[in-house]
Parts: structure tokens; C-alpha cells; sequence
């Protein structure tokens, strides 16, 4: 039997987990770029990914991803400059979105076995749409930034942190 003191109208449910994603969101916003290139550590692409390709196989993200909203003072929808310090920004502005949008799905799931409903698979099925579109173009372009990176024969630079940066940070286009 459902308890009923953990259910939860799913409008309502809908709007939360709208909010912890703008939380997630700003939080990561925050996240030095040393942090970040930790994270790039965990985030490489995975042998089955074939360097990104299997999204343009698969998905033909390439007939699509230029739709996909861009968020954050970044714009990541071309590439601007071939300047190594510009690719590295552009690399680390890559994992700083897929973590977002990581921690979004699982803040999402966990909402979603913590309260009972019946329109849950629908919710569920709303984020998956919002978020796995954007992880895929992450794990897409991030491979062929490396590529840049890796023809030039550079390491990946971490930019000097800004301190005292709120949400937006200094904008890099």
C-alpha cells in the first residue's frame, strides 16, 4: 500500500526538481577550473564511444545539436579561435555542462523513488528528454577538442581562477 504522506501532486514534484536543477545547475556554475579538470579525468570518452562518433551514427546529432539551447555565459555552439587556452576553456566548459546535467538526472531519479505517483514515468521520461540530448553533444564535441589539443601538441591549460565570480563568469567569445 502507498503511503499516502509521500505523495506528492506531480505538477507540483515537476516544479522541485525544476528548482534543484537550477541549484545543481549554479552550483557546478561555480566549480573552479581545477575542479573541473578533476572531473574531466572521470569524464573521458569510453571505448565504445568511438571519440564521439557513435552520436553521429546513432542519433545524428550533428542534424540536430544546433537547436539545443545554450546555457551559461560560454557560447559552446562553435568553435572561436584556435588558441590553445580558448580550446581548454571550450574543453572544460564541456565537462562543467555534462556534470550538470549528470547531477540533474540523478537528482531526478532520487526525487523520484523518494515519493510515490502514477505520473512519475512520464516526469522521468520529461528530464531524460532535457538532459541526455545535452550529455551527447558534450560526449560528442569533447572528443574533437581533445583532437585540437592533442594536433598542436599542447597539454590541457587551466586558466587562473577568478575569485569572487557570482554566477556569470567573464564570457569567452
Amino acid at each position: 500500500m502507498i503511503d499516502p504522506s509521500l505523495t506528492v501532486n506531480p505538477v507540483v514534484l515537476l516544479f522541485k526538481i525544476a528548482a534543484l536543477h537550477i541549484a545543481l545547475s549554479f552550483v557546478v556554475n561555480r566549480m573552479s577550473w581545477h575542479s573541473l579538470a578533476a572531473v574531466r579525468l572521470h569524464l573521458t570518452p569510453r571505448k565504445w564511444e568511438k571519440n564521439g562518433e557513435i552520436y553521429q551514427k546513432l542519433f545524428r546529432i550533428r542534424s540536430w545539436k544546433e537547436y539545443i539551447p545554450v546555457a551559461g555565459p560560454f557560447d559552446k555552439r562553435s568553435i572561436r579561435s584556435d588558441e590553445v587556452s580558448y580550446i581548454s576553456i571550450f574543453i572544460l566548459e564541456t565537462v562543467r555542462a555534462e556534470l550538470a546535467h549528470w547531477l540533474c538526472l540523478v537528482a531526478t531519479v532520487y526525487a523520484l523513488i523518494s515519493f510515490n505517483g502514477q505520473f512519475y514515468s512520464s516526469i522521468l521520461f520529461f528530464y531524460l528528454a532535457i538532459n541526455l540530448p545535452c550529455i551527447m553533444i558534450q560526449r560528442y564535441n569533447r572528443p574533437r577538442l581533445e583532437r585540437v589539443l592533442r594536433m598542436k601538441k599542447s597539454p590541457l591549460i587551466i586558466p587562473a581562477e577568478s575569485r569572487g565570480r557570482l554566477f556569470f563568469r567573464k564570457r569567452y567569445y
